[in-house]
């Protein structure tokens, strides 16, 4: 399949420039047909696959984001970017397509030490034949249908560029972090159909700093990548 998604050059300074603690470990990981259900280890080991589901070859590798190994997320964590979700908990009807589904986070260091690093989080749900195409028709939908605000509580959700198999968005949010005044930060999501899976890649920054759409648009050409060897 020809590679769609948005591009741009990066640097491999934009990664890991000096981490000491990274290693090159593959994630292990496991898979849920549910929409909104988690991995969690699968063993204490390192696995090249999964038991029946998506294979961790299948998403980013520790050397596509800077040595960094991947992490299981919670029921529930960042349930807005699993995959992108502008109206809240409506369910899409291609989600019943749905037959195995994995999210993983990165805490992607700064391109200089002791810079400020990111939470990336990757989402690969897998679908029957057909299904991604329609999930990713539906996403589209709810992205026109429900572009929130900055109001308390709210996200603001705006396309920034988009073709027929990619979206990148901007998720801006109001919110005070600590003692500090409110202040708008803004993060940034991809989402792209590959075969018959649907990727998300998502920057949701550290506590009150900004995500990086650079790096999106970077670990999204890698995640597609892996993704196509799902078949």
């Amino acid at each position: 399949m020809e590679n769609k998604s948005i591009r741009i050059a990066a640097t491999a300074g934009l990664l890991c420039a000096s981490l000491t603690a990274c290693t090159a470990a593959d994630p292990v990981v496991t898979t849920s047909p549910a929409a909104d259900t988690v991995p969690e280890p699968a063993s204490s080991s390192v696995s090249t696959s999964t038991a029946d589901g998506i294979p961790a070859a299948a998403l980013l590798q520790p050397a596509d984001v800077g040595g960094v190994r991947a992490e299981p997320l919670e029921q529930g964590d960042f349930a807005h970017v699993r995959p992108l979700r502008p109206c809240g908990d409506e369910r899409y009807p291609s989600d019943a397509s749905r037959t195995d589904a994995v999210a993983v986070r990165f805490a992607v260091p700064g391109a200089e030490q002791g810079s400020t690093p990111s939470v990336v989080v990757q989402f690969v749900g897998r679908h029957e034949a057909g299904g991604a195409a329609e999930q990713f028709k539906d996403v589209g939908a709810a992205l026109d249908r429900c572009p929130g605000g900055l109001g308390e509580g709210q996200r603001k959700w705006e396309v920034v560029e988009e073709d027929a198999d990619s979206v990148l968005v901007r998720i801006g949010q109001r919110f005070a972090y600590a003692d500090e005044e409110p202040a708008t930060v803004n993060h940034y999501a991809a989402l792209s159909r590959v075969n018959d899976a649907v990727v998300v890649v998502a920057d949701l920054g550290w506590e009150n700093s900004d995500g990086s759409e650079s790096l999106v648009r970077d670990l999204m050409t890698k995640a597609e990548e892996r993704a196509a060897t799902l078949g």
